[in-house]
């Protein structure tokens, strides 16, 4: 086992300076050795402020002046890949924040390439990690629900349409499907099992584009070089039918911005021939001694990133496969893609 590793961080958005940097400073067996971004003086700033010990302008000058066991890549998701190549490439270990591209065929490349050099790959689905997840995962791996045959998942923003890169397909790759919507579909594609594909029927629109309405806030990369452009030439709501080979078929809908009510988290519905459940708030419904029965269990909530980033640094030292490993992000990215594709062709996409 590897006593000690050293990372690098490479992106400095929001979610890296309020949960990676905190969480990677903290963690014991791990040391946060250098950080890159395209904003120098950003860059800089963070590494005084955080006490790390270099910074650098981009990945390049970091992969050749560092010496890392691993990288961590929260930088706009059409530079995942070619940045975790030139990682792999050196032999250091991958996490990219989700997507893991936008691509299929980058992504297959990739992978390839991480097996030939024996390194390990993980995306960020941090909702895998929840305390709740975690126990609904444990109901429906054990068999509690049966056989399960329909999965409904949704996420709904009423007016939470991001600013900046992530309306820029150039840098995006896509829309809402890619930022929110990867998360709902790899939660409720995990707690199924993970079954292979059978077809898609998909629809993406942007319903609502660069909105105008008053009294309503909305987040922003905070990479000022990247957003400057205010380019939007991408979905805000999505939704798809996806069948699968085991007969398991899922329904999801998510939206960035909607006429409706906004969700407070991911909601998932199981629905199985002895049982079913929910999630937010964690519900699980089955029959006992012929009598329906309606269970929340109790449980502290945790942090999953802090959870999320321990997983990563323990695989690198172990050895060991990450849980939401390269391969799993491929195939979370292969529905993705095939939503995309039904909506533009504007019919059902089979995987025979």
């Amino acid at each position: 086992m590897k006593s000690h590793i050293n990372i690098g961080l490479i992106g400095l958005g929001s979610i890296a300076e309020t949960t990676h940097i905190n969480y990677l400073k903290a963690a014991d067996h791990a040391t946060l050795a250098a950080v890159a971004d395209v904003d120098a003086e950003r860059a800089k700033a963070i590494s005084l402020k955080y006490d790390i010990p270099q910074s650098f302008q981009s990945a390049d000058e970091m992969l050749e002046k560092s010496v890392l066991d691993a990288v961590m890549i929260c930088t706009p998701n059409q530079t995942h890949i070619p940045i975790a190549e030139k990682a792999a490439a050196k032999g250091i270990h991958v996490f990219m924040e989700k997507p893991i591209g936008t691509g299929l065929k980058e992504v297959e490349d990739y992978l390839r390439l991480a097996r030939e050099k024996n390194v390990l790959t993980m995306v960020g689905m941090t909702h895998r990690f929840r305390n709740d997840v975690r126990i609904l995962k444990e109901y429906a791996t054990k068999g509690t629900f049966g056989d399960l045959y329909y999965v409904k998942a949704k996420l709904y923003r009423r007016r939470g349409t991001p600013k900046g890169w992530f309306t820029n397909k150039s840098l995006s790759g896509g829309g809402a499907l890619l930022d929110i919507g990867v998360h709902v579909l790899d939660l409720a594609w995990w707690l199924i099992g993970r079954p292979e594909m059978h077809s898609i029927t998909g629809k993406t629109i942007a319903g609502f584009g660069n909105y105008g309405t008053k009294y309503v806030s909305s987040w922003e990369s905070n990479n000022k070089r990247l957003n400057s452009n205010h380019i939007f030439d991408v979905e805000d709501f999505g939704a798809a039918w996806i069948r699968f080979k085991n007969g398991i078929v899922l329904s999801m809908e998510i939206a960035w911005a909607v006429n409706a009510e906004q969700d407070e988290g991911i909601e998932i519905e199981l629905l199985g021939n002895k049982g079913g459940a929910a999630l937010s708030p964690l519900t699980i419904f089955t029959e006992e001694d012929g009598l329906l029965s309606r269970q929340q269990p109790i449980f502290e909530e945790n942090e999953p990133f802090k959870d999320e980033i321990a997983h990563f640094i323990d695989c690198i030292r172990e050895g060991s496969n990450p849980s939401s490993n390269g391969e799993d992000g491929y195939e979370v990215l292969k529905l993705l893609m095939g939503i995309y594709e039904s909506s533009n062709l504007g019919k059902e996409i089979r995987f025979d």
